[in-house]
């Protein structure tokens, strides 16, 4: 399944975002949409600055990511200087142009042909395992020409184009999650019995496909325990949480940490931590939403798994426990809304034991509210598990012909409430408490199969029993991951987003989680 990862995002360039990329084809060659589709696999459509975040690896800069073991050798096909090249769109987009045009003449490709333009594309990933380039290729930038990226002034139409390059294998989920793929590295070793203490939050200086492959390189000594992707809709685990990831090379200093557990001073943080990596760059300006509440969901998993904290001095970045070397994630991630998004999925619970991730489905028909904390404007999950809700601001209610279930992989968190289509009233009710009128982007996950309904209705209900909103799914496809249902305005007060199971029988309506963020 091709991931969808959609871009909108404006580009600075002295003559403009747009004239870049067309000024790139004209003097190169290279088809537009192809450009804008490797910018957005790289970098979002950001420019980035060159950070180390793994030994070894070439870093990576402008908006096209261009490698600093191949940025002379661009700069010069294009004609420019390589400091101009690192720091000016225009000549970043046309060196990484030239590189790409320089590739396919050897290649001898047929340069009108998007689908010839593969091996290229992988060529410049510069990934050296061969599985994650098939990925790069296919899920990344193939799949950004399928979906068509924009940027302010210009947008490339979707391509039916398919790569002309070998498929991915992919790995099966260990986990029974399809949007979690199991790819195991081999740069591990004991904890030696050592607790989880910290959750350290990593960017990977690169594409996805580039980061999780890197990782689980003999040759690079680097991991880490989870990946993820630009845009939240999927995870690679790479180590198990029981297992040492080397992911930061550091010993734990509370001077550096406000002071705090100083009893830890001298530990490894490799020992007593998790690493999360996430695909992306220190220097990007913003990270997408989806990228953030997948981090939160992990961050909360492993929080309510080895009892940690959920506060700003257990779950730290990067670069706050290595600072002379490390500046990761960087100024761009959103602390404050990341860590309401971690309680938000902990159901503001902070570090509850026992499981974060594992388990059956929880809760039982119903919960009733009390008045206590409202969403902030953050965004936030309702899960089929009140266990995993902050029942005080929002949680499910479904009747007894409801059953809990987690027979079918690609459920949100720890399985999901199912029930039989039939012309009856009886909906699944995700209900939520807000301190004000608000827009809110709604979301809904559900584990997709050929027993759901090809046809279901969701329905965005006010306390005043209007509707605000409403969407009609198809259950059987686009299961295990986010899938937008519309901008919803919801008065303040008490709101709910309703799955109905009115439709013909025969199927099972799946109630799983529904996400609201601001829009």
């Amino acid at each position: 399944m091709l991931l969808l990862l959609a871009v909108s995002c404006a580009v600075e360039s002295s003559e403009g975002p747009a004239n870049a990329f067309l000024a790139a084809e004209a003097q190169t060659g290279v088809p537009f949409e192809l450009l804008l589709a490797i910018a957005a696999a790289e970098t979002g459509v950001q420019r980035v600055e060159g950070a180390e975040e793994f030994p070894g690896q070439s870093v990576g800069w402008g908006v096209m990511g261009l490698r600093e073991d191949v940025l002379e050798k661009a700069a010069k096909l294009a004609g420019h200087d390589p400091e101009v090249v690192r720091r000016n769109d225009d000549a970043n987009v046309l060196a990484a142009a030239s590189l790409l045009a320089g590739y396919a003449e050897l290649g001898g490709i047929d340069t009108n042909d998007l689908s010839a333009w593969a091996p290229v594309v992988a060529q410049y990933s510069g990934i050296r395992d061969e599985e994650g380039r098939r990925e790069y290729v296919w899920y990344e930038v193939y799949d950004q020409l399928q979906q068509g990226v924009e940027v302010e002034g210009l947008r490339s139409e979707p391509r039916i184009d398919l790569p002309a390059y070998p498929p991915p294998t992919r790995t099966a989920s260990r986990t029974g999650d399809s949007s979690t793929v199991w790819t195991p590295s081999p740069n591990t070793n004991s904890r030696s019995g050592a607790d989880v203490e910290y959750v350290i939050v990593h960017a990977c200086e690169g594409s996805y496909s580039g980061c999780w492959s890197w990782l689980t390189d003999t040759r690079s000594s680097v991991s880490a325990h989870y990946v993820v992707n630009t845009d939240g809709s999927e995870v690679r685990q790479l180590v198990d949480e029981s297992e040492r990831a080397w992911h930061i090379s550091a010993t734990y200093d509370c001077s550096l940490n406000a002071n705090q557990d100083c009893a830890s001073n001298g530990a490894s943080m490799n020992t007593i931590s998790v690493g999360i990596e996430h695909a992306g760059y220190t220097s990007q300006t913003s990270w997408d939403k989806g990228l953030l509440a997948r981090s939160a969901a992990i961050a909360c998993g492993v929080t309510q798994r080895h009892g940690v904290p959920v506060d700003s001095y257990h779950i730290v970045g990067h670069g706050q426990l290595q600072p002379w070397s490390r500046s990761d994630p960087g100024s761009g991630w959103p602390w404050s809304s990341y860590l309401d998004q971690v309680r938000a999925a902990c159901g503001s619970s902070g570090s509850s034991s026992g499981s974060g991730s594992s388990g059956s489905s929880g809760s039982s028909g119903s919960s009733s509210s009390s008045s206590g904390s409202l969403p902030t404007a953050t965004a936030f999950v309702i899960d089929s598990n009140n266990g995993a809700n902050d029942t005080s601001a929002y949680w499910i209610e479904v009747s007894s012909a409801w059953f809990s279930s987690a027979s079918t992989s690609g459920y949100y968190n720890t399985g999901y409430w199912a029930a039989p289509t039939e012309g009856v009233s009886d909906p699944a009710h995700f209900r939520f408490e807000t301190d004000q009128s608000r827009c809110y982007t709604v979301e809904a996950w559900w584990p997709a199969g050929s027993d759901r309904p090809s046809s279901i209705t969701w329905v965005g209900w006010d306390e005043s029993d209007r509707e605000v909103g409403r969407a009609t799914v198809n259950q059987q496809t686009n299961g295990g991951k986010w899938n937008k249902l519309g901008n919803w305005t919801f008065p303040a007060g008490s709101n709910q987003v309703l799955l109905s199971r009115w439709a013909g029988t025969g199927k099972y309506a799946v109630a799983d989680a529904v996400r609201l963020t601001p829009c």
